[in-house]
């Protein structure tokens, strides 16, 4: 498919939080797949090395699906509960596949 926006975040816990975000970030993806047809692929990652260490695979049908992702109402009872977890924002890089 082309034209898909993917994204790729990287999220870290506080020093020993990472269960507790984990948990809530599991809670999310759930929420997403539910909410966002437009969502291809949501996926969450652990570190092996680090366990508070999280990334995010993500594709979209378009900018516009993201756009909705970023500012959905599912999502914003989950940045309440995340945030005082994490140890700073997410690096967020974003790329755009080219080919079928």
């Amino acid at each position: 498919m082309a034209n898909v926006l993917t994204v790729v975040a990287k999220l870290s816990a506080k020093p020993g939080r990472g269960d507790e975000l984990a948990a809530i970030l599991a809670e999310q993806v759930a929420a997403v797949v539910k909410a966002e047809p437009d969502c291809l692929v949501y996926r969450l990652h652990r570190s092996k090395k680090n366990p508070d260490l999280f990334l995010f695979y993500e594709q979209y049908r378009s900018d516009a699906a993201f756009d909705a992702h970023r500012k959905g109402p599912h999502l914003a009872a989950f940045r309440e509960r995340r945030d005082p977890l994490v140890a700073g924002p997410p690096e967020v890089e974003f790329y755009l596949s080219s080919t079928d």
